[in-house]
């Protein structure tokens, strides 16, 4: 895991605890809301060839308590928000679909969990991965745009610079 995960063009310590606790077999998805990693293993070899790692939305989450937001509000934000970490294919794999076969099932899962919005960050100068997420139901909010979680615009999830947001809303 840590291999395919490292393939990524970014520096997120996440990513590598996540990558190190999978490969051990110790990655905790306990907490409030639904942390998962998923992966994709070849048919003919069981190789992993594709790994997707979805978590709460942790800045939000830390701005609410932060703020002293009641528990049961950062615990409900927490389950029914989800951010799309990053998503890998093996690069001999690329072009298999392996990765839309990823983002669906993530789709599917937290559906089922009755999640409410799902979201992705994505690099401005990369304009064809947006594209790849809108062809998978997402819509890109544009470069800065926040995703913004209530009618007043007081709770939201802001990308980082360079970055855009790319949304799925289930409700």
């Amino acid at each position: 895991m840590l291999d395919l995960l490292s393939a990524i063009d970014t520096d997120y310590d996440d990513l590598d605890y996540a990558a190190q606790h999978i490969d051990a077999g110790t990655y905790g998805t306990s907490g409030a809301g639904l942390r998962r990693a998923l992966v994709a293993e070849a048919e003919e070899d069981a190789q992993l060839v594709g790994a997707l790692l979805a978590l709460p939305p942790g800045s939000l989450l830390r701005r609410l308590q932060a703020a002293e937001a009641p528990r049961p509000v950062v615990a409900g934000v927490a389950r029914s928000i989800a951010k799309l970490k990053a998503v890998a294919v093996a690069p001999q794999r690329r072009g298999d679909r392996i990765g839309e076969a990823l983002v669906r099932a993530f789709v599917d899962e937290y559906g089922a969990a009755d999640y409410g919005v799902l979201y992705a960050q994505v690099d401005i100068d990369k304009p064809a991965l947006a594209r790849w997420y809108g062809r998978l139901g997402f819509e890109a909010l544009g470069a800065g745009a926040p995703l913004r979680l209530d009618p007043h615009g007081q709770v939201a999830i802001y990308p980082l610079n360079g970055e855009q947001l790319v949304v799925l809303d289930l409700s």
